[in-house]
């Protein structure tokens, strides 16, 4: 089996399956405030919070690099364009059949247009991104995007055939004359079309993103938390409740995120410090807040590249 295909597996069952499942049933443990009963049983859940989660941590912010530099929107979205205006060239190239069809079909679409314009864009859309969605390539949590613009790039089925068989239902032109309305339609609308497969592809590149995301972070609460119940030395303060422990952490995440704004202004939200003694404490911690300031870093490089590279667009 591939190499990328075993990965793919991988990410997908751990961040599915194993990562989700275990954050749910702590999380239900968690607010329900349940009592095991036995001090020994609370001792290990402590530790399994503590460590679990903290390979779970590990593990997450791995994917969550490997995604955020995976994901070439710029790459992906070139072909894509290219496809859409190759096919608008050749649909432009290519000779009407018959005067008299035309002359109808352009008639109905003048008359027509607005009732079916906005239903034409969103079966051109769907039809697009169907095609290079195929069998889940874009899928979370870890999209094939080399996949992705090898299926754009091979020759397939024609993709204008969903509008057809709208125009030939909404339309009463026939059959024949249906294909025509179809082709003037997506010359029309193509660039409409452009657009909403650019906010489309933003948007599941920030989804994707932000749920791995939210998945590290909850991750990393658990184990923070479980390590304040195992050695209270972490903090200074000693034993903390979860309410401070979550304010620590996202005050750990601003820091992270705004860089030097908050350590310059000395600004935090939160009463609790950790122990610099605790040294590996320390160090996971740091792994953490560095995690946060190059995801969210490279993820604003990418979206900004890529709008400031078709804002005329996106603003229409």
């Amino acid at each position: 089996m591939h190499l990328s295909t075993q990965w793919s597996r991988m990410a997908r069952t751990i961040s599915r399956y194993i990562a989700l499942t275990f954050l749910l049933a702590v999380l239900g443990i968690e607010i329900a405030g349940v009592s095991f009963g036995s001090p020994a049983l609370e001792i290990a859940y402590d530790y399994l919070l503590a460590i679990v989660f903290s390979l779970f941590t590990i593990v997450m912010i791995a994917m969550c690099g490997w995604i955020v530099f995976l994901w070439d929107i710029d790459r992906l979205f070139f072909r894509l364009e290219g496809r859409i205006d190759a096919q608008i060239n050749a649909e432009n190239a290519s000779d009407e059949p018959d005067a008299s069809l035309v002359d109808r079909a352009r008639e109905m679409l003048e008359s027509k247009v607005q009732d079916v314009r906005a239903r034409a864009v969103y079966v051109i859309e769907r039809s697009y991104w169907d095609d290079i969605n195929a069998s889940g390539l874009l899928a979370f949590p870890q999209p094939n995007i080399a996949a992705a613009v090898r299926q754009i790039d091979k020759s397939r089925r024609d993709l204008l055939t969903p509008l057809s068989d709208f125009i030939a239902t909404a339309l009463p032109v026939g059959t024949s004359p249906a294909v025509i309305v179809a082709r003037m339609i997506f010359r029309y609308v193509a660039g409409e079309v452009k657009v909403r497969l650019y906010r489309r592809l933003i948007l599941r590149f920030l989804l994707q993103l932000g749920s791995l995301f939210a998945l590290a972070a909850t991750a990393f609460y658990f184990s923070i938390l479980g390590w304040s119940r195992i050695a209270s030395s972490v903090f200074t303060h000693g034993h903390v409740d979860p309410t401070s422990v979550l304010l620590y952490q996202l005050d750990l995440m601003l820091r992270g995120a705004l860089f030097d704004f908050m350590e310059h202004t000395q600004r935090s939200i939160t009463p609790i410090r950790i122990n610099q003694g605790a040294t590996a404490f320390v160090y996971y911690t740091l792994l953490f807040r560095m995690f946060v300031a190059v995801y969210v870093t490279a993820s604003l490089f990418k979206v900004i590249r890529f709008v400031a590279r078709r804002w005329r667009a996106l603003l229409r």
